[in-house]
């Protein structure tokens, strides 16, 4: 098993598993500090959203004597944006299918085996509303976004399929504050009804999902489903987890538990890379949060 924590991953030998932990991690630290705790530690990287800007960020991603993954908003551009694979704005949609595009390339270069994205919106936030109650005042065609995201994600996996790796999607989180007036969704794939649909209607051996745990965790609160029910629908989808826990309202990144609702489902996922995404560890809390992951 591999574990990846967040936005940075770290790699060590935990037991026969492979670990990888988040740069969510190591929040407040400089990449090059991130980067010499990994080589000391013996520990890999997944770069993740949440990394500053920086111009020289891409070589030194590349050329950062670790092994390493690149996820998401990574990396981040000079100027914010939010990436949506389903946006009906074209410039913005065209330059998250860049974006999606260009970490394919970065991951190819550092010898991960996919890059991973969230799952488009019907909405077009603004870079401070992520994490928060979403501004919900306009209407939109649902089924029109989807269209435009599944159109995305063709062009995405040609590129996949030719550079021999995998495009993953990640489960978006629904909160109950962000649904919309009318009683819709502004986000695509909380459920894994419409994560399967995604899968069949792109219909490419390079696509799979990334499941994080939180998300589905707050999303069936919100819209009623089964968590434990959900995942059995698609554990041979899944190529990469993300850990982290909340209290079912809010994504907000806790620290795992002996409570943790996904453990009994660790043992179906032995082969497959695990992130754990829990927020600004010490070194001591991340051997404890791998503790109760390989147990």
């Amino acid at each position: 098993m591999q574990i990846l924590f967040g936005c940075c991953q770290c790699l060590c030998n935990f037991v026969g598993m492979q670990v990888v932990v988040s740069t969510l991690a190591f929040m407040g630290m400089l990449p090059e500090q991130i980067v010499q705790l990994a080589k000391n530690n013996n520990w890999a990287l997944e770069f993740s959203s949440g990394m500053p800007y920086r111009a020289d960020m891409e070589p030194f991603f590349v050329n950062a004597t670790i092994k390493k993954y690149a996820h998401n908003y990574f990396p981040a551009p000079k100027i914010p944006f939010v990436l949506n694979l389903a946006s009906s704005n074209e410039a913005i949609r065209n330059q998250s299918i860049a974006h999606c595009i260009n970490g394919l390339e970065l991951s190819k270069k550092a010898g991960a085996p996919f890059f991973s994205a969230h799952a488009g919106f019907c909405i077009d936030p603004h870079p401070d509303e992520l994490g928060r109650k979403l501004v919900l005042s306009n209407p939109f065609d649902r089924k029109e976004h989807w269209k435009l995201f599944i159109q995305s994600l063709k062009i995405i996996t040609a590129k996949a399929q030719e550079l021999g790796l995998h495009f993953l999607i990640e489960n978006n989180v629904l909160a109950s504050v962000n649904i919309h007036p009318d009683g819709s969704n502004p986000l695509l794939c909380c459920e894994v009804d419409e994560m399967l649909q995604m899968l069949e209607e792109v219909n490419h051996p390079n696509l799979a999902l990334l499941i994080d745990t939180a998300h589905l965790k707050v999303s069936a609160n919100t819209l009623h489903f089964n968590a434990d029910e959900a995942i059995q629908k698609i554990t041979d989808k899944i190529l990469c987890i993300h850990h982290s826990d909340n209290d079912g309202s809010f994504d907000t990144n806790d620290k795992l538990t002996e409570s943790y609702w996904f453990l009994p489902h660790l043992k179906d996922f032995s082969n497959i890379t695990h992130v754990l995404e829990v927020k600004k560890l010490t070194e001591e809390e991340i051997k404890q949060q791998l503790t109760i992951l390989q147990n």
